[in-house]
């Protein structure tokens, strides 16, 4: 479905930020989770062990799971009645089942040794941990199935503070969770289980505020409900692409743990990815704002614009954190990190303003090609992200060995940009010869 192409533009830059400014909210209180738990579990007796189970485990299993996200665009695309949502739940489903199976493997198998032994060389007592984490981070399954139709059906509306109502009770009971479960549980499984009590009622919530707009949608459609065969069109290629997100840190991951200290460098770039990740993540809501507001090609420069003024702020603030004196605040006294770790961690942290503008384009253009449903060519520049971080990942590995010293941890932040700006290029290009095939229409 193009774009159409007129001279009036619907949406305006005070539209795209009432839409955005909910959703980065939104974004943020998600991301500040991952480092609240990290800062909980830094304070833990032997912070590198748990921080480095915790990482190999949220990130293989959030690797596998990540492409449950398209569920949200599935149903911002196509959940036009009551009708059509029974056809793609049953979709959704399938897509939620195939990584919940390969966690209990991970889980409970010796799958689990030679995954996080093996693939991610990290030491037995890590391995432990991170089995145990991975199952209770696959009991969240059904809970991004069911959060994914409650924020699609929110954004379809475009009622985003639902969602940053739903993300602050998140917030609050990880906190509790956080003091509480240590009685229950240790080491990763502390940070596993509160995440996914949080996700939970956050989910719990959002589907309170998605019945009332549910009700809302009519028995049938215009349309008949999208076929199983249409669905995968739509998606695998959105799948392929969401899956790289978490499929590129898992890449770094792997070779971190060729480094002479696996623990040390995977402990440093779970926190590096975790800060990052939350000054930068509001740049992935560019994706459903694109998605969801253009609809002409003049649409397209009120968000140019916008996607211009979020990198200037969050570039800056990336800069000013991490490149001052503000940053032993961040590091030692937020988030608890001892000298070796915060030492090996800042150096990396210092290059986080230039992931802005990569991570920003990336996601608008995403946005901008399953809003016109071209999403095949989001297969290639997903796994095209996934090239470039084993390339330089396997060059840092390469200069490991022949120097002997090298920061894991700047290896990960370099390779993880670089797969971005590869992808914003490549999706810029096909946007450019869809827009030409457009005009000679």
């Amino acid at each position: 479905m193009p774009e159409r192409v007129t001279s009036a533009a619907s949406v305006t830059l005070g539209g795209a930020y009432r839409f955005f400014v909910p959703l980065i909210l939104m974004t943020e209180l998600n991301m500040i989770s991952k480092s609240v738990i990290n800062a909980a579990l830094a304070r833990s007796p032997d912070q590198n062990v748990t921080l480095a189970a915790f990482h190999v485990a949220f990130t293989l299993y959030f690797a596998l799971a990540s492409s449950t996200e398209v569920c949200s665009l599935i149903t911002l695309g196509y959940l036009k009645s009551k009708q059509a949502l029974r056809p793609l739940a049953r979709f959704m489903v399938v897509i939620v089942a195939i990584p919940w199976t390969v966690a209990q493997f991970l889980a409970f198998s010796s799958l689990g040794d030679w995954a996080y032994g093996e693939m991610f060389g990290a030491s037995h007592a890590v391995v432990v941990q991170a089995k145990a984490a991975t199952f209770l981070l696959s009991l969240s399954a059904p809970v991004l199935l069911i959060r994914s139709i409650c924020f699609g059906l929110i954004l379809m509306h475009q009622r985003t503070i639902f969602i940053t109502y739903a993300t602050c009770i998140r917030l609050a009971s990880l906190a509790v969770s956080l003091f509480v479960l240590p009685d229950y549980f240790e080491g990763a499984s502390v940070g596993a289980a509160a995440l996914v009590i949080c996700m939970t009622l956050e989910t719990v919530v959002a589907l309170i505020f998605a019945r009332k707009l549910y009700r809302g949608l009519p028995d049938t459609g215009a349309e008949p409900p999208p076929s199983l065969r249409r669905q995968w069109r739509f998606a695998w290629p959105l799948m392929m692409n969401t899956s790289s997100e978490m499929g590129v840190v898992t890449v770094i991951s792997i070779f971190l743990g060729m480094l002479a200290n696996p623990d040390l460098a995977l402990a440093a770039f779970n926190i590096v990815y975790g800060l990052v990740s939350l000054m930068m993540s509001p740049m992935r809501n560019l994706l459903q704002t694109a998605q969801t507001l253009v609809k002409t090609l003049a649409d397209r420069r009120p968000l140019f614009t916008f996607a211009l003024h979020l990198i200037g702020f969050f570039g800056l603030l990336g800069f000013i954190l991490f490149n001052s004196p503000l940053e032993a605040f961040v590091l030692q006294d937020a988030m608890g990190l001892r000298g070796e770790l915060r030492a090996y961690c800042l150096p990396a942290l210092k290059l986080a303003f230039l992931m802005a503008a990569a991570w920003a384009y990336s996601a608008l253009f995403r946005g901008l090609l399953a809003g016109a449903q071209n999403t095949t060519m989001l297969a290639v520049s997903g796994l095209s992200r996934i090239a470039v971080a084993v390339l330089i990942a396997s060059l840092g590995f390469v200069f490991a060995g022949a120097n002997g010293a090298v920061n894991g941890a700047v290896i990960g932040i370099i390779a993880w940009m670089a797969g971005y700006g590869l992808e914003a290029v490549l999706l810029a290009l096909q946007l450019r010869r869809m827009d030409r095939r457009a005009k000679q229409v």
